[in-house]
C-alpha cells in the first residue's frame, strides 16, 4: 500500500506544479494583453491582409520611424501591390509622399484610401479605426465635411478616445461648427490632460466661436435696424398716399 500511496501522492503533486505553472503563463499572458488592442488588428491575417502585404506594411512603419522616407515608401508601395485592398498600406504611402514632397501620388494615394476605406466599412461598419483614418484622409483632400462625418462615427464608435475627439473639433472647426468644435476638443482634454495638441486647439476654438457669436449677433442687429425701418417707411408711405375725407359743403338756402 505504501508505494501505491506514494506513487500517487507523487502524482497529485506533479499535477498541481504542472496546474500552477499553467496559470501562471496564462497570468503572464493576460497582463502582455493589456498593452495591445482587443480584437483584430487592422492589416492582420484575421483581418484578410495578405500576410507578405503586412511584412512589408510593418518594415515600412519601422523604417519611417527611421525617418527614411523613400525607403519607407517604396516598402508600402509594393504592399498595396500585393493587396490592392490593405487602407491603411495607401494612407501610409500617401503620408509618405507627402514627406518626400510628391504632392500629385500623395494624393492620389489618400483617393485610394478613401475608397478602400468606405469599402471595407461596408463590410464592418463598427471600424472605429477605419473611420478615424478614413476622416485623415479626406482632411488631406480638402473634403472637411467628409472628414467631420467620418471623424463623427469614429467618435460615436469610441467616445473616450482623445485623439479621435481632437480630430473631430478640428473638423468641425473647418465647417464653421464651433461651439461643437470646443465640445469635441474639451472632451479630449477630458479624456486626456496631456493632450497639449488639444489643449492649444480648445483656445483657438474658443475665440473663433466668440467670433463668430459676435458676427451673428451684429447681423440680428442689423436685420432687426431694417426690419424697424422698414415698418417706419411702410407707415410713412401708407399716410402720405391716404386720400384726403371731403369737406362737406354747406346746403344751399333757396
Amino acid at each position: 500500500m505504501k508505494p501505491t500511496f506514494t506513487i500517487l501522492v507523487f502524482i497529485l503533486l506533479l499535477l498541481t506544479l504542472t496546474d500552477c505553472g499553467s496559470k501562471n503563463k496564462q497570468a503572464a499572458a493576460s497582463t502582455n494583453s493589456s498593452n495591445v488592442s482587443t480584437g483584430p488588428a487592422e492589416g492582420s491575417a484575421d483581418a484578410g491582409i495578405h500576410p507578405e502585404a503586412q511584412r512589408l506594411f510593418d518594415q515600412g512603419n519601422e523604417l519611417a520611424r527611421q525617418d527614411k522616407d523613400a525607403e519607407a515608401a517604396e516598402a508600402f508601395k509594393q504592399a498595396v501591390n500585393i493587396d490592392p485592398d490593405f487602407a491603411e498600406a495607401h494612407l501610409r504611402l500617401a503620408m509618405s509622399y507627402d514627406v518626400l514632397d510628391q504632392k500629385k501620388e500623395a494624393e492620389e494615394e489618400y483617393k485610394k484610401a478613401a475608397e478602400t476605406y468606405q469599402k471595407s466599412l461596408r463590410q464592418d461598419s463598427k471600424d472605429a479605426k477605419a473611420f478615424f483614418n478614413m476622416g485623415l484622409a479626406y482632411n488631406k483632400l480638402a473634403k472637411p465635411d467628409d472628414a467631420a462625418k467620418a471623424f463623427r462615427q469614429a467618435v460615436k464608435l469610441d467616445p473616450e478616445n482623445d485623439d479621435y475627439q481632437y480630430e473631430l473639433g478640428l473638423a468641425l472647426g473647418h465647417v464653421a461648427q464651433y461651439q461643437e468644435a470646443v465640445l469635441a476638443l474639451q472632451k479630449a482634454i477630458d479624456i486626456n490632460p496631456d493632450n497639449y495638441r488639444a489643449q492649444e486647439a480648445l483656445e483657438k476654438a474658443k475665440i473663433d466661436l466668440q467670433r463668430w457669436q459676435s458676427m451673428v449677433k451684429q447681423q440680428q442687429d442689423i436685420t432687426a435696424r431694417r426690419q424697424s425701418a422698414n415698418k417706419n417707411d411702410n407707415a410713412n408711405t401708407s399716410s402720405n398716399t391716404g386720400m384726403p375725407m371731403p369737406i362737406p359743403r354747406k346746403p344751399e338756402v333757396h
